[in-house]
Protein backbone atom coordinates (compact mmCIF):
# COMPACT_ATOMS: atom_id res chain seq x y z
CA UNK A 1 0.00 0.00 0.00
CA UNK A 2 0.93 3.63 -1.13
CA UNK A 3 2.15 4.95 2.16
CA UNK A 4 1.41 8.82 1.18
CA UNK A 5 -1.87 7.84 -0.42
CA UNK A 6 -3.30 4.84 1.41
CA UNK A 7 -4.33 3.16 -1.55
CA UNK A 8 -3.14 -0.27 -2.93
CA UNK A 9 -1.04 -0.06 -6.21
CA UNK A 10 -2.62 -3.38 -8.67
CA UNK A 11 -1.01 -4.05 -11.50
CA UNK A 12 -4.17 -5.96 -13.12
CA UNK A 13 -3.60 -8.03 -16.31
CA UNK A 14 -5.86 -8.77 -18.93
CA UNK A 15 -9.40 -6.90 -19.77
CA UNK A 16 -11.43 -8.43 -17.39
CA UNK A 17 -14.33 -5.34 -17.19
CA UNK A 18 -16.57 -6.71 -13.83
CA UNK A 19 -13.19 -7.33 -11.92
CA UNK A 20 -11.68 -4.38 -13.11
CA UNK A 21 -14.44 -2.01 -12.25
CA UNK A 22 -14.31 -3.50 -8.46
CA UNK A 23 -11.31 -2.90 -8.09
CA UNK A 24 -11.59 0.74 -8.90
CA UNK A 25 -14.79 1.35 -7.15
CA UNK A 26 -12.94 -0.40 -4.24
CA UNK A 27 -10.03 2.46 -4.47
CA UNK A 28 -7.50 0.73 -5.68
CA UNK A 29 -4.78 2.45 -7.91
CA UNK A 30 -4.87 0.17 -11.30
CA UNK A 31 -1.83 -0.03 -13.76
CA UNK A 32 -3.88 -1.84 -16.26
CA UNK A 33 -1.66 -4.18 -19.21
CA UNK A 34 -3.50 -4.89 -22.28
CA UNK A 35 -2.46 -7.36 -25.31
CA UNK A 36 -3.37 -7.18 -28.70
CA UNK A 37 -6.55 -9.17 -28.36
CA UNK A 38 -7.28 -7.08 -25.56
CA UNK A 39 -7.68 -3.80 -27.69
CA UNK A 40 -10.44 -5.09 -29.41
CA UNK A 41 -13.02 -4.96 -26.65
CA UNK A 42 -12.01 -1.81 -24.50
CA UNK A 43 -14.11 0.52 -26.48
CA UNK A 44 -17.14 -0.36 -25.55
CA UNK A 45 -16.76 -0.18 -22.11
CA UNK A 46 -16.17 3.80 -21.93
CA UNK A 47 -14.25 5.37 -19.61
CA UNK A 48 -12.79 2.28 -17.36
CA UNK A 49 -9.54 1.83 -18.97
CA UNK A 50 -9.02 5.82 -18.56
CA UNK A 51 -9.72 5.48 -14.60
CA UNK A 52 -6.43 3.57 -14.17
CA UNK A 53 -3.41 5.49 -13.08
CA UNK A 54 -1.58 4.00 -16.51
CA UNK A 55 -2.43 1.95 -19.41
CA UNK A 56 -0.01 -0.17 -20.81
CA UNK A 57 -0.11 -1.63 -24.44
CA UNK A 58 1.87 -4.79 -25.29
CA UNK A 59 1.44 -7.42 -27.89
CA UNK A 60 1.22 -10.56 -25.88
CA UNK A 61 1.75 -11.73 -22.32
CA UNK A 62 4.06 -14.28 -23.99
CA UNK A 63 6.52 -11.52 -24.55
CA UNK A 64 9.70 -11.25 -22.17
CA UNK A 65 10.76 -8.20 -23.90
CA UNK A 66 7.32 -6.38 -23.36
CA UNK A 67 6.60 -7.50 -19.86
CA UNK A 68 10.27 -6.40 -19.07
CA UNK A 69 9.71 -2.80 -20.58
CA UNK A 70 6.60 -2.46 -18.28
CA UNK A 71 8.28 -3.78 -14.96
CA UNK A 72 11.04 -1.22 -15.70
CA UNK A 73 9.30 1.82 -15.92
CA UNK A 74 6.72 0.51 -12.83
CA UNK A 75 9.95 0.25 -11.04
CA UNK A 76 11.41 3.52 -12.27
CA UNK A 77 8.77 5.52 -12.28
CA UNK A 78 5.92 4.92 -10.16
CA UNK A 79 5.03 3.63 -6.17
CA UNK A 80 5.79 0.26 -5.46
CA UNK A 81 3.46 -2.25 -6.34
CA UNK A 82 1.30 -4.38 -4.06
CA UNK A 83 0.07 -6.58 -5.85
CA UNK A 84 -0.59 -8.64 -9.75
CA UNK A 85 -3.40 -9.91 -10.70
CA UNK A 86 -4.14 -11.92 -13.51
CA UNK A 87 -7.65 -14.39 -13.86
CA UNK A 88 -7.14 -14.85 -17.40
CA UNK A 89 -4.91 -18.63 -18.52
CA UNK A 90 -3.52 -16.74 -21.39
CA UNK A 91 -1.90 -14.16 -19.25
CA UNK A 92 -1.14 -16.44 -16.21
CA UNK A 93 3.10 -17.20 -16.70
CA UNK A 94 3.25 -13.59 -18.12
CA UNK A 95 1.39 -12.09 -14.82
CA UNK A 96 4.20 -14.22 -12.73
CA UNK A 97 6.92 -13.02 -14.56
CA UNK A 98 5.82 -9.80 -13.77
CA UNK A 99 5.50 -10.46 -10.16
CA UNK A 100 9.08 -11.75 -10.06
CA UNK A 101 10.54 -8.69 -11.64
CA UNK A 102 8.34 -6.31 -9.51
CA UNK A 103 9.45 -7.89 -6.41
CA UNK A 104 5.28 -9.30 -5.18
CA UNK A 105 6.89 -12.96 -5.57
CA UNK A 106 10.25 -14.81 -4.81
CA UNK A 107 9.76 -18.28 -5.94
CA UNK A 108 10.77 -18.41 -9.64
CA UNK A 109 8.69 -21.65 -10.70
CA UNK A 110 5.25 -21.30 -8.86
CA UNK A 111 3.26 -19.87 -11.45
CA UNK A 112 4.80 -22.51 -14.34
CA UNK A 113 3.33 -25.00 -11.46
CA UNK A 114 0.28 -23.42 -11.99
CA UNK A 115 0.03 -23.87 -15.55
CA UNK A 116 1.83 -26.60 -16.64
CA UNK A 117 0.44 -29.84 -15.03
CA UNK A 118 3.35 -32.00 -15.28
CA UNK A 119 5.35 -29.82 -12.75
CA UNK A 120 1.85 -29.26 -11.04
CA UNK A 121 0.94 -33.19 -10.35
CA UNK A 122 4.88 -33.69 -9.51
CA UNK A 123 4.89 -31.27 -6.71
CA UNK A 124 1.43 -31.98 -5.28
CA UNK A 125 2.43 -36.02 -5.54
CA UNK A 126 5.18 -35.06 -3.62
CA UNK A 127 3.72 -33.63 -1.30
CA UNK A 128 1.63 -36.79 -0.38
CA UNK A 129 -1.70 -36.38 -2.51
CA UNK A 130 -2.84 -39.06 -5.26
CA UNK A 131 -2.93 -38.58 -8.24
CA UNK A 132 -3.06 -40.36 -12.03
CA UNK A 133 0.19 -42.01 -13.07
CA UNK A 134 1.36 -39.36 -15.79
CA UNK A 135 4.06 -39.08 -18.29
CA UNK A 136 5.76 -35.90 -19.49
CA UNK A 137 6.17 -35.99 -23.82
CA UNK A 138 7.56 -32.90 -25.16
CA UNK A 139 7.99 -34.05 -28.80
CA UNK A 140 4.79 -36.41 -30.30
CA UNK A 141 6.68 -36.50 -33.40
CA UNK A 142 9.09 -39.06 -31.50
CA UNK A 143 7.87 -42.60 -32.29
CA UNK A 144 10.16 -44.25 -29.45
CA UNK A 145 9.12 -41.95 -26.69
CA UNK A 146 5.21 -42.20 -27.54
CA UNK A 147 6.12 -46.16 -27.55
CA UNK A 148 7.74 -45.96 -24.10
CA UNK A 149 5.15 -43.94 -22.61
CA UNK A 150 2.36 -46.25 -23.97
CA UNK A 151 4.31 -48.83 -22.62
CA UNK A 152 4.88 -47.42 -19.19
CA UNK A 153 0.86 -46.21 -18.35
CA UNK A 154 -1.73 -48.34 -18.34
CA UNK A 155 -4.34 -48.16 -20.41
CA UNK A 156 -7.13 -45.92 -20.80
CA UNK A 157 -5.11 -42.54 -20.84
CA UNK A 158 -5.89 -39.03 -21.05
CA UNK A 159 -3.82 -36.87 -23.86
CA UNK A 160 -3.89 -32.84 -23.41
CA UNK A 161 -1.50 -30.27 -23.81
CA UNK A 162 0.70 -30.00 -20.37
CA UNK A 163 -0.18 -26.24 -20.36
CA UNK A 164 -3.53 -26.47 -21.35
CA UNK A 165 -6.76 -25.25 -19.83
CA UNK A 166 -10.59 -25.85 -20.74
CA UNK A 167 -10.24 -29.67 -21.58
CA UNK A 168 -9.58 -27.96 -24.98
CA UNK A 169 -7.29 -30.56 -27.74
CA UNK A 170 -7.84 -33.51 -24.95
CA UNK A 171 -8.31 -36.81 -26.27
CA UNK A 172 -9.00 -40.76 -24.44
CA UNK A 173 -7.22 -43.05 -25.87
CA UNK A 174 -8.28 -46.70 -25.13
CA UNK A 175 -5.23 -49.09 -26.01
CA UNK A 176 -1.92 -48.20 -27.81
CA UNK A 177 -2.89 -47.90 -30.99
CA UNK A 178 -5.73 -45.47 -30.15
CA UNK A 179 -2.80 -43.73 -28.35
CA UNK A 180 -0.62 -43.78 -30.89
CA UNK A 181 -3.22 -42.63 -33.43
CA UNK A 182 -4.40 -39.59 -31.16
CA UNK A 183 -0.75 -38.55 -30.02
CA UNK A 184 0.14 -38.40 -34.25
CA UNK A 185 -2.85 -36.56 -34.98
CA UNK A 186 -3.82 -34.81 -32.07
CA UNK A 187 -4.46 -31.05 -32.83
CA UNK A 188 -3.78 -28.15 -30.47
CA UNK A 189 -5.83 -25.08 -30.44
CA UNK A 190 -3.69 -21.91 -31.84
CA UNK A 191 -4.03 -20.57 -28.81
CA UNK A 192 -2.06 -23.11 -27.05
CA UNK A 193 1.59 -21.95 -27.47
CA UNK A 194 3.48 -25.05 -26.18
CA UNK A 195 3.43 -27.96 -28.11
CA UNK A 196 4.34 -30.26 -25.09
CA UNK A 197 2.08 -32.95 -24.08
CA UNK A 198 1.17 -34.55 -20.87
CA UNK A 199 -0.44 -38.22 -20.80
CA UNK A 200 -2.20 -39.69 -18.00
CA UNK A 201 -3.83 -42.50 -16.98
CA UNK A 202 -7.51 -42.43 -16.80
CA UNK A 203 -9.36 -41.88 -13.31
CA UNK A 204 -12.81 -43.13 -13.04
CA UNK A 205 -14.85 -41.74 -10.72
CA UNK A 206 -16.77 -38.40 -9.96
CA UNK A 207 -15.40 -35.39 -11.81
CA UNK A 208 -15.81 -32.85 -9.28
CA UNK A 209 -14.40 -28.83 -9.11
CA UNK A 210 -14.21 -26.29 -5.77
CA UNK A 211 -13.51 -22.84 -5.92
CA UNK A 212 -12.03 -21.07 -3.48
CA UNK A 213 -10.77 -17.69 -2.37
CA UNK A 214 -7.83 -17.71 -0.27
CA UNK A 215 -6.28 -14.85 1.80
CA UNK A 216 -3.20 -15.46 4.17
CA UNK A 217 -3.54 -19.44 3.00
CA UNK A 218 -7.51 -19.13 4.70
CA UNK A 219 -10.50 -20.41 2.73
CA UNK A 220 -12.72 -16.68 2.83
CA UNK A 221 -15.00 -18.50 0.14
CA UNK A 222 -15.22 -22.69 -1.09
CA UNK A 223 -17.16 -23.63 -3.10
CA UNK A 224 -17.53 -27.47 -4.30
CA UNK A 225 -19.81 -28.41 -7.41
CA UNK A 226 -20.34 -31.71 -9.94
CA UNK A 227 -20.19 -31.08 -13.72
CA UNK A 228 -23.28 -32.88 -14.72
CA UNK A 229 -21.38 -34.87 -17.50
CA UNK A 230 -17.68 -35.27 -17.39
CA UNK A 231 -15.94 -33.05 -18.93
CA UNK A 232 -14.43 -35.01 -21.56
CA UNK A 233 -17.99 -36.16 -22.80
CA UNK A 234 -18.30 -31.99 -24.05
CA UNK A 235 -17.50 -32.94 -27.22
CA UNK A 236 -20.57 -34.29 -28.20
CA UNK A 237 -23.21 -31.38 -28.05
CA UNK A 238 -26.28 -32.95 -26.81
CA UNK A 239 -24.18 -33.80 -23.29
CA UNK A 240 -26.03 -31.92 -20.26
CA UNK A 241 -22.97 -29.10 -19.83
CA UNK A 242 -22.92 -27.37 -16.19
CA UNK A 243 -22.71 -28.00 -13.21
CA UNK A 244 -24.56 -27.94 -9.97
CA UNK A 245 -23.00 -26.80 -6.46
CA UNK A 246 -22.84 -29.39 -3.19
CA UNK A 247 -24.40 -27.52 -0.28
CA UNK A 248 -21.91 -28.02 2.60
CA UNK A 249 -24.25 -29.61 5.20
CA UNK A 250 -25.23 -32.21 2.61
CA UNK A 251 -21.97 -33.40 2.73
CA UNK A 252 -19.53 -32.25 5.03
CA UNK A 253 -17.67 -35.11 5.01
CA UNK A 254 -16.31 -34.58 1.57
CA UNK A 255 -16.03 -30.86 2.02
CA UNK A 256 -13.54 -31.82 5.30
CA UNK A 257 -11.83 -33.99 3.38
CA UNK A 258 -11.66 -31.28 0.06
CA UNK A 259 -10.37 -28.71 2.96
CA UNK A 260 -7.62 -30.98 3.69
CA UNK A 261 -6.45 -31.63 0.49
CA UNK A 262 -6.66 -28.50 -0.78
CA UNK A 263 -4.44 -27.45 2.03
CA UNK A 264 -1.87 -29.95 1.13
CA UNK A 265 -2.19 -28.67 -2.52
CA UNK A 266 -1.62 -25.05 -1.80
CA UNK A 267 1.45 -25.84 0.21
CA UNK A 268 3.00 -27.91 -2.64
CA UNK A 269 2.16 -25.08 -4.93
CA UNK A 270 2.62 -21.98 -2.61
CA UNK A 271 -0.46 -20.67 -3.06
CA UNK A 272 -1.33 -18.29 -0.67
CA UNK A 273 -3.56 -14.93 -1.50
CA UNK A 274 -5.93 -15.87 -4.87
CA UNK A 275 -8.72 -17.30 -6.11
CA UNK A 276 -8.20 -21.03 -7.39
CA UNK A 277 -10.46 -23.54 -9.59
CA UNK A 278 -9.30 -27.27 -8.75
CA UNK A 279 -10.62 -30.37 -9.98
CA UNK A 280 -10.40 -33.56 -8.80
CA UNK A 281 -12.49 -37.26 -8.60
CA UNK A 282 -13.80 -39.34 -6.34
CA UNK A 283 -13.34 -42.56 -7.28
CA UNK A 284 -15.28 -45.67 -6.22
CA UNK A 285 -13.98 -46.28 -2.94
CA UNK A 286 -13.93 -43.11 -1.79
CA UNK A 287 -10.27 -42.31 -2.67
CA UNK A 288 -10.07 -38.55 -3.81
CA UNK A 289 -7.72 -38.43 -6.35
CA UNK A 290 -5.90 -34.42 -7.86
CA UNK A 291 -6.97 -33.83 -11.34
CA UNK A 292 -5.35 -29.94 -11.39
CA UNK A 293 -6.19 -27.09 -10.47
CA UNK A 294 -5.60 -23.12 -11.61
CA UNK A 295 -4.67 -20.07 -9.74
CA UNK A 296 -7.76 -17.92 -10.69
CA UNK A 297 -11.64 -18.41 -10.43
CA UNK A 298 -13.54 -20.64 -12.63
CA UNK A 299 -14.27 -19.69 -16.38
CA UNK A 300 -17.14 -20.39 -18.33
CA UNK A 301 -20.65 -20.18 -16.43
CA UNK A 302 -18.32 -20.44 -12.88
CA UNK A 303 -18.82 -17.02 -12.41
CA UNK A 304 -22.37 -16.96 -12.65
CA UNK A 305 -23.38 -20.04 -10.51
CA UNK A 306 -20.48 -18.68 -7.48
CA UNK A 307 -22.16 -15.37 -7.82
CA UNK A 308 -25.66 -16.71 -6.99
CA UNK A 309 -24.49 -19.65 -4.67
CA UNK A 310 -22.65 -16.76 -2.22
CA UNK A 311 -25.07 -14.33 -2.71
CA UNK A 312 -22.48 -11.58 -3.81
CA UNK A 313 -21.01 -10.91 -7.39
CA UNK A 314 -17.56 -13.16 -7.95
CA UNK A 315 -16.01 -10.29 -9.19
CA UNK A 316 -16.59 -7.80 -6.24
CA UNK A 317 -15.77 -10.73 -3.66
CA UNK A 318 -12.23 -11.13 -5.27
CA UNK A 319 -11.43 -7.63 -5.29
CA UNK A 320 -12.45 -7.09 -1.65
CA UNK A 321 -10.58 -9.85 -0.75
CA UNK A 322 -7.51 -9.08 -2.82
CA UNK A 323 -7.83 -5.67 -0.94
CA UNK A 324 -8.98 -6.27 2.35
CA UNK A 325 -8.52 -9.92 3.35
CA UNK A 326 -12.16 -10.47 3.89
CA UNK A 327 -15.32 -11.64 1.87
CA UNK A 328 -18.85 -11.19 3.64
CA UNK A 329 -20.79 -14.30 4.53
CA UNK A 330 -22.60 -16.58 1.65
CA UNK A 331 -26.01 -15.26 1.31
CA UNK A 332 -26.83 -18.00 -1.92
CA UNK A 333 -30.00 -16.77 -4.09
CA UNK A 334 -31.54 -20.45 -3.88
CA UNK A 335 -31.06 -22.96 -1.48
CA UNK A 336 -29.71 -25.38 -4.43
CA UNK A 337 -28.11 -23.50 -7.50
CA UNK A 338 -26.53 -24.98 -10.76
CA UNK A 339 -25.49 -23.47 -14.35
CA UNK A 340 -26.48 -25.11 -17.80
CA UNK A 341 -24.40 -23.80 -21.06
CA UNK A 342 -26.66 -24.09 -24.02
CA UNK A 343 -25.34 -24.73 -27.33
CA UNK A 344 -25.91 -25.18 -30.80
CA UNK A 345 -26.79 -29.03 -31.76
CA UNK A 346 -24.80 -28.60 -35.36
CA UNK A 347 -22.25 -26.45 -36.45
CA UNK A 348 -23.22 -23.71 -38.76
CA UNK A 349 -23.99 -19.96 -38.76
CA UNK A 350 -26.03 -18.69 -36.09
CA UNK A 351 -29.83 -18.03 -36.70
CA UNK A 352 -31.64 -17.86 -33.22
CA UNK A 353 -30.98 -17.13 -29.39
CA UNK A 354 -33.50 -17.29 -27.07
CA UNK A 355 -34.90 -13.87 -26.09
CA UNK A 356 -34.47 -12.07 -22.75
CA UNK A 357 -38.29 -12.32 -22.07
CA UNK A 358 -38.46 -15.80 -22.29
CA UNK A 359 -35.26 -16.24 -19.89
CA UNK A 360 -36.72 -14.36 -17.23
CA UNK A 361 -39.93 -16.02 -17.30
CA UNK A 362 -38.88 -19.55 -16.66
CA UNK A 363 -39.03 -21.01 -13.30
CA UNK A 364 -35.92 -20.41 -10.96
CA UNK A 365 -34.00 -18.05 -13.06
CA UNK A 366 -31.30 -16.77 -11.46
CA UNK A 367 -29.16 -14.82 -14.02
CA UNK A 368 -27.87 -15.76 -18.01
CA UNK A 369 -25.13 -14.49 -19.91
CA UNK A 370 -24.87 -14.56 -23.74
CA UNK A 371 -21.90 -15.23 -25.30
CA UNK A 372 -22.39 -15.22 -29.07
CA UNK A 373 -24.54 -13.34 -31.55
CA UNK A 374 -27.07 -14.32 -34.48
CA UNK A 375 -24.92 -14.05 -37.56
CA UNK A 376 -21.30 -15.65 -35.87
CA UNK A 377 -20.33 -19.32 -36.63
CA UNK A 378 -20.76 -21.82 -34.62
CA UNK A 379 -17.73 -24.55 -34.60
CA UNK A 380 -18.54 -26.65 -31.93
CA UNK A 381 -14.80 -27.69 -32.13
CA UNK A 382 -13.63 -28.26 -28.16
CA UNK A 383 -15.92 -28.49 -25.16
CA UNK A 384 -14.57 -24.83 -24.22
CA UNK A 385 -16.74 -23.39 -27.39
CA UNK A 386 -19.15 -20.95 -24.99
CA UNK A 387 -22.28 -19.68 -26.34
CA UNK A 388 -25.52 -19.01 -23.57
CA UNK A 389 -24.89 -19.61 -19.81
CA UNK A 390 -28.09 -19.94 -17.23
CA UNK A 391 -28.12 -20.12 -13.48
CA UNK A 392 -30.93 -21.54 -12.12
CA UNK A 393 -32.10 -22.18 -8.61
CA UNK A 394 -34.65 -24.38 -6.82
CA UNK A 395 -35.72 -25.70 -3.30
CA UNK A 396 -34.41 -28.80 -3.37
CA UNK A 397 -31.49 -31.42 -5.26
CA UNK A 398 -34.43 -33.26 -7.14
CA UNK A 399 -36.03 -30.01 -8.20
CA UNK A 400 -32.95 -28.85 -9.36
CA UNK A 401 -32.07 -31.16 -11.55
CA UNK A 402 -35.63 -31.75 -13.43
CA UNK A 403 -35.16 -27.79 -14.00
CA UNK A 404 -31.43 -28.12 -15.38
CA UNK A 405 -32.73 -30.93 -17.96
CA UNK A 406 -35.87 -28.38 -18.49
CA UNK A 407 -33.06 -25.92 -19.02
CA UNK A 408 -31.46 -27.97 -21.86
CA UNK A 409 -34.90 -29.11 -23.54
CA UNK A 410 -36.67 -25.51 -23.54
CA UNK A 411 -33.79 -23.48 -24.66
CA UNK A 412 -32.18 -23.78 -28.20
CA UNK A 413 -29.76 -21.92 -30.26
CA UNK A 414 -30.61 -22.55 -33.70
CA UNK A 415 -27.84 -22.85 -36.75
CA UNK A 416 -27.83 -23.08 -40.68
CA UNK A 417 -25.70 -24.57 -43.29
CA UNK A 418 -24.53 -21.39 -44.65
Amino acid sequence: MNKRTGRTNVVFCKWQPELLSAFLELGADVYLVLDRYDLFQVEPHDGLAARCRKVYRIGSFDSVEELAAVAADLRTGEPAIDLVLSHNELSQLGAGYLELLLGTATEPSNHVSHRDKRLMKQRVRDAGVATARFRSLPDPTDRAAVAAVAKELRMPVIVKPAAGYGAMSTVRADDVAGFTEAVMNLKLEPLLRSRQLIVEEFVVGTELAVDAIWSHGKPLTFVVHQYHEPRLNMNDPTSLDGSRVYRPDDHPELYGKLRDLHDRVNGALGIRDCATHMEVFVRPDGEIVFSEIAARVGGAWIPGLLSAQLGHSIWHLLAQAALSGTCPLPRPAHRYVAAVHVRPVKPGVISSFPSDSELAAFPGMVSWRQLRHVGERARLNHPSDYYLHIVVGAGSADELEALCRRVAQTFTIDTTAS
